[in-house]
């Protein structure tokens, strides 16, 4: 039994850092970590998953007997250090940055074709 209460404290834990680190704050840790995507390798995505099911696997007594209590615990523990380590302020920098490198080249894109352009009519 107290194995089964261990795997409700990741699974708590692991929405708890889903929340804060990728912004996934609602549904069930299965449906956070189908929603997170590629935002997450696809290693941590199946770690995750398998504590998703150890935790599901927890309310049947019989399926409880059943679990690995060692791989679910390195599975845990992979997901938590790479977890740990995103910085959710250098994501949301990351995000911005990149919006206005986009915006910045179709500015200049439509310069040079307004260049062009007169260029072509003679009027420059």
């Amino acid at each position: 039994m107290e194995h089964a209460e261990t795997i409700k404290t990741h699974a708590a834990t692991l929405q708890a850092l889903l929340a804060k680190r990728l912004g996934l704050k609602r549904g069930t840790l299965s449906h956070r970590v189908a929603k997170a995507g590629r935002r997450l390798p696809a290693a941590v995505r199946n770690d995750i998953a398998l504590v998703a099911e150890a935790e599901q696997m927890t309310a049947n007594p019989r399926l409880a007997l059943r679990l690995d209590a060692t791989a679910t615990q390195a599975a845990y523990d992979r997901a938590v250090t790479h977890l740990r380590a995103i910085d959710a302020a250098d994501r949301r920098k990351g995000f911005v940055l990149s919006i206005l490198g986009s915006m910045a080249f179709n500015v200049l894109a439509v310069i040079v074709l307004l260049i062009a352009v007169l260029r072509w009519r003679g009027l420059a």
